[in-house]
């Protein structure tokens, strides 16, 4: 990678952002491609994040992501939300131009496109159980219902920030229920779901546990859950155990990214390259 004073910069927003494998994705797509692009990663307080901003787009960057916990809080930080992202109610992805930034969410339609890839599986007409009401967890749900799923079910520890996945829910033909995030809860209504998806952090740390048994799971279900290091999290072994199939979040962060890719620089984004290099930044893949 050669950088001079040409070269355009792009970037993620996070606290913390140290365990972020976005920058080997996009740094391999813009080598492919030949462009004099680079992607790097900020640790920035949510406290700062509007300062943030605006110091990105005085720097000349022209483009962002946002992880946690930045997602919900860019809502108030922008010019312009896509609707999309303003259905969902989180942005992860910004435009930066001169005299506006624009944010985008591209979560949702990277979820479809991983669960079409690991399950080949539609959500049209599917039941779907998500465990998380965060920035993920709101385009995750949302995006189910605007694309057909029959009924999604949002569990969350705290329902108050379930609400506005609801209010977008309702404008759908989707069915909607809230739920706690309890094993007790979620065991009444978990044999009812073809899709389960985790989008908690619960997973992260070794020996974290969402509390659900294999029981609970049957062959015929599909597990996703959006942690993708480690690359088996303790949920995907107990739902693996049922005889449930089972997929990490890399190719939801490999769609996601590759979107977000394309957005900013109006370019197709190199898939094969991109999931290679995430493959070798995670898991140490060399193949």
């Amino acid at each position: 990678m050669h950088i001079d004073g040409s070269t355009t910069i792009v970037g993620v927003f996070g606290a913390p952002v140290t365990h972020t494998a976005s920058p080997a994705m996009h740094n391999a797509a813009f080598e492919a491609l030949g462009m004099n692009w680079v992607y790097l990663a900020f640790h920035v307080d949510p406290r700062h994040l509007r300062t943030a901003l605006q110091g990105a787009r005085e720097m000349g960057l022209v483009g962002l992501n946002l992880t946690v916990p930045h997602k919900i809080l860019a809502l108030d930080c922008l010019d312009e939300i896509d609707p999309e992202a303003r259905k969902v109610g989180a942005v992860n992805t910004i435009v930066i131009e001169k005299d506006k930034t624009r944010g985008f969410n591209t979560d949702g339609s990277g979820f479809l496109k991983a669960v079409k890839e690991d399950f080949n599986l539609s959500v049209k007409g599917k039941r779907v159980l998500v465990l998380g009401a965060g920035g993920a967890g709101r385009g995750i749900a949302v995006k189910c219902a605007l694309d057909g799923a029959a009924k999604v079910i949002v569990a969350n520890r705290t329902l108050a920030k379930i609400e506005p996945i609801a209010r977008e829910i309702a404008g759908t033909k989707s069915e909607f229920q809230s739920l706690p995030l309890a094993p007790d809860a979620i065991g009444k209504v978990i044999q009812e779901v073809d899709l389960v998806v985790n989008a908690t952090s619960v997973g992260l740390k070794e020996g974290d546990s969402l509390g659900l048994g294999p029981e609970l799971f049957s062959p015929r279900q599909h597990v996703y859950d959006t942690i993708y290091r480690p690359a088996e999290t303790q949920l995907l072994q107990v739902a693996e155990r049922a005889g449930a199939k089972v997929a990490n979040g890399l190719s939801m962060l490999l769609h996601q990214g590759a979107k977000a890719f394309e957005i900013w620089t109006k370019r197709k984004a190199p898939l094969a390259v991109m999931r290679r290099a995430l493959r070798a930044a995670i898991y140490g893949d060399k193949s």
